[in-house]
């Protein structure tokens, strides 16, 4: 029973998201279409290990050109997730070019199997993937099969370490990219993609240290075979749930950016324009505004968003979200140091302060502060006792 759990739950957990993620897909969600495909995926790569598992011999056979394509095609689909995430507005078919060394390697191992014998495809099974009987054909078609297994763990260790790469940089850029539009991050921000990622690396390194002592060992073992059950359905299950969770994507921020308006656009030398900026948040108290964005302040201007993001880019060294959180950090310390205001609640600071949210608010003063808003106000009580 308990070995069965082990061996099934990973694909529980697969299936699950599959349906829930491809179910609940709006038209303009496709990262989250395509992370269903992940995980069904991920589904055929733990059903060719529940079938190796449960000694299923002849279905194995059957299935491992299947498990072949959807073991590579893992890493280069879910770096076509993080894209639609960052980059890419809509289905670009130039990332089906990712997935031809599945296609190939998937195909050769298909063909193989269809050109063998019966009795030498259960001989190869047992000799070299179950690692049950010794070795007795070397056959050319042994030597074929044997050289494209082991191709397959190659550019399997290639993809882990090359995706996750490429997918770390945009994550990065795309971060950078919503820091200097908007000033409330809540929702945005793919922090919890760049932690997968770095997830990724140790459960791949895992993945990689299991293919090169093989699976026969984890056979005769329910203890060692409980370690990579228990960590890729846990990995797996906060992918789908971050995933289903993750609503704002490169498409609301296109959408955004394209706002506009009807005027002429005025002509300011840099110091100018910092004295403009610094008017409408100084005196205006534009910061307010929880959902400010910097097409906003580009309008109030009469100038060019750009020109207003490079400016507090190079004279504030900061990212415009950055720029318009010091403000709301400063007025709502100001209001919890007004000793005829202690009794603020923090709701009240938070709204008073342009913070979207309590929980924004709290997070971004003790990111600044190095306190909470809450441990902030005890030491002010303190100081002045």
């Amino acid at each position: 029973m308990l070995y069965d759990l082990i061996i099934y739950t990973p694909m529980y957990v697969t299936a699950f998201w599959a349906i829930l993620l491809l179910v609940s897909s709006g038209a303009k969600n496709r990262a989250r279409q395509l992370l269903g495909v992940f995980m069904i995926l991920a589904f055929g790569v733990y059903f060719s290990h529940a079938l190796y598992f449960k000694n299923q011999f002849e279905a194995y056979l059957l299935f491992d050109a299947i498990y072949v394509f959807s073991s590579l095609s893992v890493y280069p689909i879910y770096y076509w997730y993080i894209k639609l995430l960052t980059v890419e507005s809509g289905f670009n078919l130039g990332n089906l070019k990712m997935f031809l060394p599945a296609f190939i390697l998937s195909s050769v191992t298909g063909l193989v199997f269809i050109l063998m014998s019966s009795s030498e495809r259960m001989e190869y099974l047992r000799s070299y993937l179950f690692r049950l009987d010794e070795v007795k054909s070397h056959s050319s078609l042994f030597t074929i099969q044997h050289i494209v297994f082991v191709t397959g763990r190659i550019v399997f260790a290639i993809q882990v370490f090359v995706f996750i790469i490429w997918g770390r940089k945009l994550v990065i850029q795309y971060n950078s990219r919503i820091a200097n539009f908007y000033s409330d991050l809540e929702d945005k921000k793919l922090v919890w993609v760049n932690l997968l990622l770095y997830s990724f690396v140790a459960t791949s390194l895992m993945s990689i240290i299991f293919n090169l002592i093989g699976r026969a060992a984890f056979i005769d073992s329910i203890f060692l075979l409980l370690i990579p059950s228990s960590i890729f359905s846990v990995l797996l299950f906060f992918i789908g749930f971050q995933g289903y969770m993750q609503n704002h994507t490169v498409i609301n921020l296109v959408e955004d950016e394209k706002f506009s308006s009807e005027f002429s656009l005025k002509e300011y030398n840099q110091a100018q324009l910092k004295d403009k900026l610094l008017t409408l948040f100084d005196q205006q108290k534009i910061y307010k505004q929880n959902d400010l964005k910097i097409t906003q302040v580009a309008l109030l201007l009469q100038t060019n968003r750009t020109y207003v993001s490079i400016l507090i880019n190079t004279e504030f060294k900061c990212t415009f979200s950055e720029f318009v959180n010091q403000y709301r950090i400063l007025a709502a310390k100001k209001l919890m140091a007004d000793s005829k205001q202690q009794n603020f609640t923090l709701e009240y600071i938070s709204d008073e302060s342009g913070f979207g949210s309590v929980n924004t608010f709290i997070r971004i003063f003790k990111e600044s502060e190095g306190l909470t808003p809450g441990k902030f106000k005890e030491k002010l009580l303190q100081s002045e006792s």
